[in-house]
């Protein structure tokens, strides 16, 4: 393939015209040129990538894969330019459009449902359009502007803050942890109900730093789900002792309502995630909309997350 560094847009969008309408007659009806004009326009742009895009016979015509290539690549432009004009007409207007947003289930329903809602009425005029759940590819394929993600050494180009720190802690209710004998290490946990996210797995290692010392323990959660605030309702109805994030239960725990087990102890080990990230897709321009959801999102974690820490 000859590199090409003049290529007409123009071609480029006829050429995607010609494989969303599926055949030249169509596309030149659509574009208001001539048939013979539109397969012109093909081969100019054929000869300037030194490629056949399209083959063609008397019946007919079926992309290459150099031509699969390049329509997924104008697809994007075209994405592009238009997120890049709506970008340029917001300029010195009222913030208004859609704005997709994911976030995890935990976080969402516990924390940033309210928090949305808050957005929504200082901002009339953004339609959002809210996904809670903790499954995402990424973002384009998804069909997300924005989203919130909760992992550990997250490596992916798509984000654009860290947020802060996830901590995690062990608790029960004042109730179960009266019944049970006093925990002060933990090898005495070994035998205990034990309550989970599901994403922790079927059979958990967990382990107790303290000082120098790291401390495994094996288990098999006896109430695991991927709903956290059902993760929450089972430990407030004395179900076991529950592994949960901070800022699911720390009202609780500032209440007395949660007990913390072995709070002098840090965990570590399951693979749930100790860092909050915002992410956003490195090849769509970012709206007004978005970028006032996303800056919304960052000032107000930031400022509660002080009561999510030990």
């Amino acid at each position: 393939m000859k590199f090409a560094n003049n290529l007409d847009w123009s071609r480029l969008q006829l050429f995607a015209l010609i494989v969303e309408s599926g055949s030249m007659a169509q596309a030149a009806r659509d574009s208001g040129m001539t048939r013979a004009n539109v397969s012109h326009q093909l081969k100019m742009l054929e000869t300037a990538l030194g490629v056949e895009l399209i083959h063609r016979t008397t019946r007919k015509h079926a992309l290459t894969p150099a031509g699969q290539i390049l329509f997924q690549h104008v697809l994007k432009m075209q994405q592009e330019s238009r997120e890049a004009f709506t970008a340029i007409d917001e300029l010195g207007k009222q913030i208004r459009g859609e704005v997709r947003v994911r976030m995890p289930t935990g976080l969402g329903h516990l924390y940033l449902a309210p928090l949305l809602l808050d957005f929504a009425r200082e901002h009339p005029e953004i339609r959002l359009r809210v996904n809670i759940n903790d499954h995402i590819a990424d973002l384009i394929s998804s069909d997300v502007d924005i989203a919130l993600k909760i992992a550990t050494n997250l490596k992916t180009t798509e984000i654009v803050s860290e947020i802060g720190h996830i901590q995690w802690c062990l608790c029960a209710s004042a109730a179960y942890f009266q019944t049970i004998r006093r925990v002060e290490t933990p090898e005495q946990l070994t035998q205990k109900a034990w309550i989970t996210p599901a994403a922790f797995g079927k059979e958990v290692t967990l382990h107790f730093g303290r000082y120098d010392q790291s401390i495994p323990i094996k288990f098999v959660p006896r109430l695991q789900s991927g709903d956290y605030p059902f993760l929450v309702q089972s430990v407030q109805a004395s179900m076991g002792i529950a592994v949960l994030p901070r800022y699911a239960i720390w009202e609780k725990l500032q209440s007395g309502e949660l007990v913390e087990v072995l709070p002098h102890y840090q965990i570590s080990g399951a693979d749930a995630g100790n860092s909050l990230y915002l992410m956003a897709s490195r090849g769509r321009y970012p709206s007004l909309a978005a970028q006032a959801l996303s800056d919304f999102i960052i000032r107000h974690l930031q400022a509660h997350m002080k009561d999510w820490s030990a």
